[in-house]
């Protein structure tokens, strides 16, 4: 019984010297063979072994982790206490080439409520400002109470990595307005004068004639006139010219106030812009038949809503000479013919 006994007690003790730690059944560590990094970080690479294993990476070191801060293949050879060394290696790419979001600048109207900021890209964060650590996921909607430039910046996120932010530039604008002032005198012997205003950003311009342009060269008496259109509106504006050598008013000798459609009012041709005008006429008594401060107000040949007679009647005439810029007065007679 005894000898069996110590037979046993040998064979146990051969059987424990022949164990060892359990070794790793797979050739791979990673468990990946690349891994994506977002660009201007500093990425640890880190392996489990069994306790007491050896490590050896192809940077030459020697722990269970390393600091990469480039792309490229990495190595590690890995010997675990009693077992066969297993080598695996891993491609690490820095994922530099994430582009920014597809942005559209925007233009808008004063006082016109706008919609929310467009961009196209994958999970888009927004900024106020190109340094904000806060942001958004919300397209923000611009203000336009007033004139002016806003800016935005907003960035794509892929595979976890965070773009450059684009900058979105909203642009407040009003519909156009301008002036082109008062009448103007064309001098004697010149070619004409040059008619312009401001140009407004965003606007076309268009003269009576179709010319699109900022200015217009006036070359003869009359009235110009100015449209500027843009997205938010248009405005026109109009400005006389007249001639140096132009009589502002002229008045007729005769007039038929019978029905017939002609000539049926006496009244000044106006030829300049006036700042006072005062017209009475009398009869050969010296009775005021007619009266009035409007220059394309004529007399019709009533008194007092009945038919004049047909004669000669005398007119004065106040009015302030643009050309002069002083006022003058005009006399002289009409003939009222039936």
């Amino acid at each position: 019984m005894k000898t069996k006994i110590l037979i046993l007690f040998l064979a146990f003790l051969c059987l424990k010297s022949t164990v060892k730690a359990q070794c790793p059944t797979s050739q791979t560590i990673f468990p990946t063979d690349s891994i994506i990094i977002c660009a201007d970080t500093t990425f640890i690479l880190n392996v489990s072994a069994p306790a007491g294993s050896t490590y050896d990476w192809s940077t030459l070191e020697s722990g269970n982790s390393i600091k990469i801060d480039r792309g490229g293949a990495y190595s590690i050879t890995v010997t675990a206490p009693g077992c066969t060394p297993v080598k695996d290696t891993v491609f690490i790419i820095f994922n530099s080439l994430i582009l920014i979001p597809e942005i559209r600048n925007e233009l808008l109207c004063l006082k016109v409520p706008a919609t929310p900021l467009r961009a196209v890209g994958e999970d888009l964060k927004w900024y106020t400002s190109p340094a904000d650590i806060a942001f958004s996921n919300s397209a923000p909607t611009p203000s336009t109470a007033d004139t002016g430039y806003t800016y935005y910046y907003v960035s794509q996120t892929i595979l976890g990595c965070e773009s450059p932010r684009a900058k979105v530039t909203v642009e407040v604008i009003e519909k156009p307005d301008f002036e082109l002032g008062d009448d103007i005198v064309i001098p004697c012997g010149a070619p004409g004068v040059v008619l312009q205003t401001v140009e407004q950003k965003y606007t076309t311009y268009t003269w009576q004639d179709g010319t699109k342009n900022i200015d217009f060269l006036a070359t003869e008496a009359g009235t110009y006139t100015l449209t500027g259109s843009n997205i938010c509106g248009t405005h026109t504006d109009n400005v006389r010219t007249v001639v140096c050598n132009t009589r502002c008013l002229n008045f007729p000798n005769a007039f038929t106030p019978n029905g017939d459609g002609k000539n049926e009012l006496f009244r000044p041709g106006s030829f300049c812009p006036m700042s006072k005008y005062v017209l009475t006429i009398y009869d050969r008594f010296g009775k005021t038949v007619f009266h009035s401060t409007n220059p394309t107000e004529g007399w019709d040949g009533r008194i007092n809503g009945k038919k004049a007679d047909m004669g000669t009647y005398i007119y004065y005439c106040i009015y302030n000479d643009f050309m002069l810029k002083m006022d003058l007065m005009l006399k002289g007679t009409v003939t009222l013919i039936k």
